[in-house]
């Protein structure tokens, strides 16, 4: 019993002391991805399209196509949210937004009854910024409950843009 004791006592003894009022803040994925990132759009644009290679069946009839990173803590500015626009429209000819789930619903981009979309949504849950030159980007696609995917992928930058390394199916509905 002694030695148990002996041995809490140092075990709290060598404890790190956080001094009153220090305020600590968790580590979060996202942290890694700060607003100054190069090639942002020219990543959110790979992310994208890879997200809309998922199950292209969801595509018929799309009304427009929402693109939502609001899940990381980047954000674009007039210009570069622009350029997204000017590519996804321009390759799919409908309109592009930059709504959630809740955002569309609230502006009846939905059918209520069935929750479906009047078109897809791309959205981007996670971003790892490993370095300026290799991002893991976790994502899905969704048209409704029961017509969604979601997948995990990595991408390394290069000489001639960003290269998918690896991908991982995560989910279908």
């Amino acid at each position: 019993m002694k030695h148990l004791l002996l041995l809490l006592a140092w075990m709290l003894a060598i404890q790190p002391v956080t001094p009153p009022g220090t305020v600590t803040k968790p580590a979060q994925a996202n942290e890694a991805a700060p607003d100054h990132f190069p090639s942002k759009v020219s990543l959110l644009t790979h992310a994208f399209e890879k997200l809309m290679s998922l199950d292209p069946s969801l595509d018929s009839d799309m009304k427009f196509i929402s693109l939502d990173w609001q899940m990381t803590d980047w954000k674009l500015s007039k210009d570069e949210r622009n350029e997204l626009i000017d590519h996804f429209h321009a390759k799919y000819s409908v309109e592009i937004l930059f709504d959630s789930y809740p955002q569309l619903r609230e502006k009846n981009k939905l059918d209520p009854k069935t929750n479906s979309l009047y078109g897809i949504l791309l959205n981007i849950e996670k971003l790892e910024v490993h370095s300026p030159e290799s991002v893991t980007v976790t994502g899905g696609k969704y048209h409704s409950p029961k017509a969604a995917a979601g997948m995990t992928a990595t991408w390394r930058k290069t000489k001639d843009g960003w290269e998918l390394v690896k991908t991982t199916d995560n989910w279908i509905s």
